[in-house]
């Protein structure tokens, strides 16, 4: 039997010593998991960027489960406590349909009216896409996926789409650093 040393709360163990079930169901229509836009009893993607997942510890664990008082043995398949994980949040914004309208009627703000940014697409509706320097700003801009929905929510992109995650910086990144051998121009004409 394995019994947690460092803290008797399941939520303390080890990641080999549980599994996480996530219960979602995938829409037909978006092969995008279900948002949380309706308020139903199924568990879906928040706005946060989060959703539920049921955990449940390993054979011969011992721990404190979420809705328990004292330390039990499971014996594996009983949830025990629930896991907030990270997924996509999707209201139906389409990243090919809006890169196609920035590509071709860019110009006439058509890709920010779709996107939700009415005043930004009718500025550009005004002047011609800012003289086709906003249209190329905003075709960059939208395959880089840096603008998204005005909504908040991210694009649906196809399991297998060009989905970029962004790499950011906090304060509580971890910074490794390390000896780099570089030669120099001098020992590499001196091989050869």
């Amino acid at each position: 039997a394995v019994v947690s040393t460092q803290s008797t709360g399941c939520r303390d163990l080890p990641v080999e010593q549980y599994s996480c079930e996530t219960r979602l169901q995938i829409m037909k229509s978006l092969e995008a998991y279900q948002t949380c836009e309706k308020k139903n009893s199924q568990p879906c993607c928040s706005i946060n960027r989060t959703i539920t997942t049921y955990c449940s510890p390993k054979k011969d664990v011992w721990c404190i489960g979420d809705d328990q008082t004292e330390i039990t043995q499971w014996s594996g398949g009983h949830e025990a406590f629930t896991k907030e994980e990270p997924c996509r949040y999707v209201t139906g914004y389409d990243y090919r349909t809006a890169l196609v309208l920035s590509v071709f009627l860019g110009m006439f703000g058509a890709d920010r009216f779709y996107l939700g940014y009415y005043a930004i697409g009718l500025l550009k509706f005004c002047t011609f896409g800012f003289f086709l320097l906003g249209q190329l700003v905003d075709i960059i801009l939208i395959a880089t996926q840096t603008v998204g929905p005005a909504d908040g929510s991210d694009y649906f992109i196809g399991y297998y789409g060009p989905i970029l995650n962004r790499v950011h910086m906090e304060n509580h990144t971890f910074f490794q650093y390390g000896t780099y051998y570089f030669k120099s121009d001098s020992s590499f004409r001196d091989e050869m």
